[in-house]
């Protein structure tokens, strides 16, 4: 009962201070919720309470190793309010030495979280400290990672990529054209990689340049007149590809996510860190692959990272895009 959970966190509390002050926000707020556990149970938390709040609530201080949540079967954050008869699946990480983020103080609404984190913290004062330099690591090593790379415009096709992109473009060793002697290069807006079904286009300057068959650009270049040229795969088995992750933030992910892709064998050709959003953030990295059969195991090691829920292939541009 809410006797038994009083004397808990007066227990669990740092110092009496930060217990005072958890017991009266917990007092002045009068009105509960209740939210529904995938096995069935509830969890009963008040009104504002957060998806911090209901992993503390679950779990205690093994709350610690959330990583993100499912609200309603929707991928959520951490930090998303949680509404009157909502199905909250909180997602937790394997490592067991798992830390909780200093910033879900700010999202923690009950006392049974916010004690918990603070009680972390001023158990782990290093750690704690540590946590604010690796933030400001990794956003450098986003701002590098995010910084495009001069080189000059492909002036032979207009329909190429822009300068910033080119250094992203595969070379097209491994197709075979109609066209004896012809430059071959993938578009980089469907980065095509074997088995893929591919057709071509001549472009200015004498160059084919191959595309994924349903990419939206073929009917474009269909429709300005371009020239079909027949392609094909080669027998070289390599290829570049370019990936989308999609993940919560967390301290180090851009370090694991680059170490899962380098134990792979993938080398990254260029990469793009979105600013985060809603404490999700957006990666895309053009990766060579020594092998094309190699793409699903790395997709799945990606996918592995903790704090990554989705790893895609970049999809080709839709006519409206």
């Amino acid at each position: 009962g809410w006797l038994s959970r009083l004397l808990d966190w007066q227990e669990a509390a740092p110092d009496p201070d930060h217990f005072w002050s958890t017991l009266r926000e917990d007092l002045a707020q009068d009105r509960e919720i209740t939210v529904f556990r995938p096995d069935g149970g509830t969890l009963g938390l008040p009104d504002g309470a957060t998806c911090v709040d209901a992993a503390y609530a679950q779990y205690g201080e093994d709350a610690h190793a959330c990583i993100g949540a499912r609200v309603n079967g929707r991928l959520a954050t951490l930090s998303t309010v949680l509404k009157d008869g909502d199905t909250v699946q909180l997602l937790m990480g394997q490592d067991p030495a798992s830390e909780p983020s200093r910033e879900w103080l700010e999202h923690a609404h009950t006392p049974a979280a916010r004690i918990a984190i603070q009680r972390w913290l001023a158990a782990h004062p290093a750690q704690a400290e540590a946590q604010r330099t690796d933030v400001q690591e990794d956003r450098r090593a986003e701002e590098r990672a995010a910084a495009p790379r001069p080189t000059k415009a492909d002036a032979s096709d207009p329909d190429g990529p822009a300068p910033e992109q080119a250094a992203v473009r595969p070379a097209g060793g491994n197709v075979l054209t109609d066209r004896p002697g012809a430059t071959v290069r993938l578009a980089g807006c469907c980065t095509p990689v074997r088995p893929d079904e591919i057709t071509g286009f001549a472009v200015r300057g004498g160059a084919v340049t191959v595309h994924r068959a349903e990419c939206a650009a073929v009917a474009r270049m269909k429709d300005g007149g371009r020239t079909e040229v027949g392609v094909r795969w080669g027998d070289a088995t390599e290829c570049r590809v370019t990936l989308v992750a999609e993940s919560f933030v967390r301290p180090h992910l851009l370090a694991d996510l680059t170490e899962a892709m380098a134990l792979e064998g993938a080398e990254i050709v260029s990469a793009t860190v979105e600013p985060p959003t809603q404490q999700q953030v957006r990666h895309t990295y053009t990766v060579q692959l020594p092998d094309a059969a190699h793409l699903p195991a790395l997709m799945r090691a990606m996918r592995n990272v903790a704090g990554v829920y989705d790893v895609t292939r970049a999809q080709p541009q839709t006519q409206g895009g």
